[in-house]
């Protein structure tokens, strides 16, 4: 007997201590507690709804705050894009013609300008008069290349190349073609390197160079 009532104290003593940690366990819900006035439960619902909104909006202050970094940026790509199109120079022809002709040579007049609003560095041209598909005799690619140097923006830089008096007549009858490489080679305020090409072919009927091809990239090809 003395026995099973030990064991009987035991079970209920284990039997109230678990229910005494179940009821710790539990949370109670402050807006439901027992003792609380309907007042301050109402206010406490209200307040409740209020942390949530607040999240709520944090998490759209986090997104917003995302996006215009992201537009920022993009902004900024596109600025740098736009001041390295305009803050650059852009040397190109200006005209080609045959501005006199003597007893022995017609002379050719390559009118190279900077058409950009910066002055560029370390200019190179290369002035070919090809005949009928080929460079004119005595000519070579030192003679032909002119260093320029500086070239400041809309300042006439004029070449001159001299064609026999008897090819430039047989030019003028339609009996050969005559025309005009130009190839440029020069740097801008930040060292980036530029390249122009251009070809420019005598029209009879006119007596002028009218342009037939042309190109940016500096591998030399021509288009």
């Amino acid at each position: 007997m003395i026995t099973d009532d030990r064991a009987s104290t035991r079970q209920a003593a284990a039997s109230g201590t678990e229910g005494t940690t179940g009821a710790a366990s539990v949370e109670p819900d402050f807006a439901t507690a027992a003792g609380i006035a309907r007042d301050e439960r109402t206010v406490v619902r209200r307040l409740s709804k209020v942390l949530r909104f607040n999240d709520f909006m944090t998490v759209m202050m986090v997104i917003a705050t995302i996006f215009s970094a992201f537009a920022t940026w993009r902004t900024a790509q596109v600025t740098n894009l736009l001041f390295a199109i305009a803050e650059r120079p852009y040397i190109g022809v200006e005209r080609v013609t045959v501005d006199s002709i003597d007893a022995d040579f017609a002379r050719v007049m390559v009118d190279c300008r900077n058409f950009g609003n910066v002055s560029a560095n370390d200019g190179v041209a290369r002035i070919d008069v090809i005949m009928d598909g080929k460079i004119l005799s005595g000519t070579t690619a030192e003679a032909d290349t002119q260093n320029f140097g500086i070239v400041s923006p809309t300042v006439p830089h004029r070449i001159f190349r001299f064609v026999p008096k008897a090819l430039y007549e047989q030019v003028r009858e339609g009996r050969s073609r005559m025309i005009v490489r130009v190839v440029f080679d020069y740097r801008g305020p930040d060292q980036r390197q530029f390249c122009y090409s251009e070809l420019m072919s005598y029209d009879r009927r006119t007596t002028d160079f009218i342009s037939t091809g042309g190109s940016n990239r500096c591998d030399g090809q021509v288009f």
